[in-house]
């Protein structure tokens, strides 16, 4: 099976992240950096602070930065929740922070 996503998109998600000063672009949360010190926070904790890049039109073949927005794993799923998209609902729940 071959990805949807470019060759390069670990280093375009990794700029749009930098760009938001690690961010959530919906809550505003601050989330993990590269190399923050995350022993302290609970496993909940890391899912919640955890930035993704979500395409906007759904299309993960779209990494037109127009296309790409920064968002927290909880806003990251409100955004899938009864959405099409290139997740599937057992993914989502690993989001869940129920």
């Amino acid at each position: 099976m071959t990805s949807r996503y470019p060759k390069n998109w670990k280093t375009i998600a990794h700029t749009i992240k930098e760009a938001a000063e690690w961010k959530c672009a919906k809550c505003g949360i601050q989330c993990i950096k590269p190399g923050e010190d995350i022993s302290k926070l609970s496993i909940k904790e890391r899912k919640a602070r955890t930035l993704q890049v979500h395409h906007s039109d759904y299309n993960p073949e779209n990494s037109d930065s127009n296309n790409l927005r920064p968002l927290c794993s909880p806003c990251h799923l409100s955004y899938h929740q009864g959405k099409r998209g290139n997740i599937s609902p057992g993914q989502l729940s690993l989001f869940s922070l129920n």
